[in-house]
C-alpha cells in the first residue's frame, strides 16, 4: 500500500485549471569561502489557482498557497493555505473551520418565549456504513430533560435515520467531551460542546466545531496544519515534498485501509503536487520531453496535467501515413474509477483520439473527468506539433 496519506475529496469534479504567477526561491544569505559552516537560507513562495465548480454546481475559486523558507535545503519556515475566492467577493480561508464541510458540526439554539428550541444539530463526516454524509437533528422543546431519543434526525435526502445509525454517527461528536453516547443522554450534554449550555443554562447563538473523524482527520484546515506540521518535523525538502505528493496518492483505496498522517486524512489529487512544483520551478511544465524512432515508428513521449497529477503519454507516429496509430499513457496518478477509465490501456477515450487525431477539437470532454480528458487530448496535440516539425 501506499505510505502515508488519504484523502477526505468529495467527488470528482469538472474544473478548468489556471496557474497564477508564482515566484522562485530567493537566496537571502549565501556562505563566503570563509564561512562555509554558515547556513543557506532560501525563500519560496507559489500560489496556484484552480477555477471551475464545485460539486454542488456553483462556482469554485480555490487558490493554494505555499510559501516559507528554507535552510540548507530543509524547509523550516512553511505556511500552506487554500483562500476560496481570492481576491474576490466572499474571499475565505478553507483552513478557517467554516470553510468546508467535513468532519464538523453545527449547533443552534434559538430562544422560543420563555423556551428553547434546538433548531439544528448537524454534523458532516464520513462513516464506512454512509460513505460522506450529512445528517441534521432538531428538538422543538428543549429542556433540561431533553435526551438525545428526543431528537429529530435525518439525512440529506430527508431520510430519518434510526436510533442505531444516528448513535453511531453522533458518537462521533460525544467523543469529544468523553460521553459514551445512548438514547437517554441529556441533550444539555452535547451541546455543552459548544459552549450552548453553560453554567447551568442554554445559551442562545449558533456554534461550530470540530471532531475526530474516521481514520483521525479532524476539520479540514487542521488536517491542512497537520501536513505543514508533518513537512517540518520530517525535515524536509521541497523535493521531498513534491515526491510526497506526487506518488502518495490513495484516493482509490478504501478510506478504512489508508495510510494517515497524525491529524490527517486528507489525500493528495494534482493541485498539492502542482503547488510544489511551481514553488520549485516557477511555473507548470506541459510539453515534448523526448521522442525515440525505429522500424519505422516515431514515439513522442509528453507530458501533461490530469486531475491526480502529471500523465505521461506516449504517442506513435506510423512514419509512412504520418498518422497515429497508438496512445499509451506511461505514468499517471488517476483515480482508477474515474480518470483512470481513460488512461486505462485501449480505452473508449483513447480510442476515440486516435480516431479523431485530425479534429482533436471535436472529442467531448468526459463528465466526472474533465482535467483527464483535457490532458490527453493536449498530449496527442503537443505529439501531433511536434512530430510535424520533425
Amino acid at each position: 500500500m501506499k505510505k502515508l496519506l488519504a484523502i477526505l475529496a468529495a467527488c470528482a469534479m469538472a474544473l478548468g485549471l489556471t496557474a497564477c504567477a508564482s515566484t522562485p526561491k530567493e537566496t537571502t544569505t549565501t556562505p563566503t569561502p570563509e564561512e562555509s559552516t554558515t547556513p543557506v537560507v532560501e525563500s519560496f513562495s507559489a500560489e496556484y489557482e484552480i477555477v471551475g465548480t464545485t460539486s454542488a454546481g456553483k462556482p469554485k475559486n480555490d487558490t493554494f498557497i505555499f510559501e516559507g523558507k528554507t535552510t540548507d535545503g530543509i524547509i523550516t519556515e512553511l505556511n500552506f493555505d487554500i483562500i476560496r475566492n481570492k481576491g474576490l467577493e466572499g474571499e475565505y480561508s478553507k483552513k478557517d473551520i467554516m470553510g468546508y464541510l467535513m468532519n464538523i458540526s453545527d449547533a443552534a439554539v434559538t430562544k422560543i418565549g420563555d423556551g428553547y428550541e434546538l433548531t439544528n444539530l448537524g454534523i458532516n463526516g464520513y462513516e464506512t456504513k454512509f460513505g460522506q454524509y450529512m445528517i441534521t437533528a432538531v428538538c422543538k422543546d428543549l429542556t433540561e430533560d431533553s435526551t438525545f431519543k428526543d431528537l429529530t434526525i435525518t439525512n440529506y435526502t430527508g431520510e430519518q435515520l434510526s436510533m442505531e445509525d444516528s448513535l453511531m454517527i453522533y458518537q462521533y461528536l460525544a467523543n469529544e467531551a468523553k460521553i459514551q453516547l445512548t438514547e437517554d443522554t441529556p441533550l444539555k450534554d452535547l451541546l455543552a460542546i459548544f459552549d450552548l449550555y453553560k453554567d447551568g443554562a442554554f445559551v442562545e447563538g449558533t456554534k461550530r466545531v470540530s471532531f475526530a473523524g474516521f481514520n483521525g482527520g479532524r476539520s479540514y484546515g487542521e488536517q491542512i496544519d497537520a501536513i505543514a506540521d508533518y513537512i517540518l518535523a520530517n525535515n524536509m525538502t521541497l523535493e521531498d515534498v513534491y515526491e510526497m505528493f506526487k506518488t502518495v496518492n490513495q484516493q482509490s483505496e478504501p478510506i478504512e485501509e489508508r495510510d494517515t498522517i497524525t491529524g490527517a486524512t486528507i489525500a493528495f489529487v494534482g493541485d498539492f503536487q502542482r503547488m510544489v512544483y511551481m514553488a520549485i520551478h516557477g511555473e507548470l511544465f506541459e510539453g515534448v520531453t523526448t521522442h525515440s524512432t525505429a522500424e519505422g515508428v516515431t514515439k513522442v513521449e509528453v507530458v501533461t496535467q490530469g486531475y491526480a497529477g502529471e500523465i505521461e503519454t506516449h504517442v506513435s507516429f506510423d512514419d509512412s501515413t504520418k498518422k497515429i496509430t497508438a496512445i499509451t499513457v506511461r505514468d499517471d496518478q488517476e483515480t482508477d474509477t474515474v480518470g483512470g477509465l481513460l488512461t486505462a490501456e485501449g480505452s473508449e477515450f483513447i480510442q476515440k483520439l486516435i480516431d479523431n487525431q485530425d479534429a482533436l477539437d471535436s472529442v467531448d470532454a468526459v463528465a466526472g473527468a474533465t482535467l483527464t480528458s483535457n490532458g490527453l487530448v493536449k498530449a496527442v496535440q503537443f505529439a501531433v506539433e511536434y512530430y510535424n516539425d520533425l
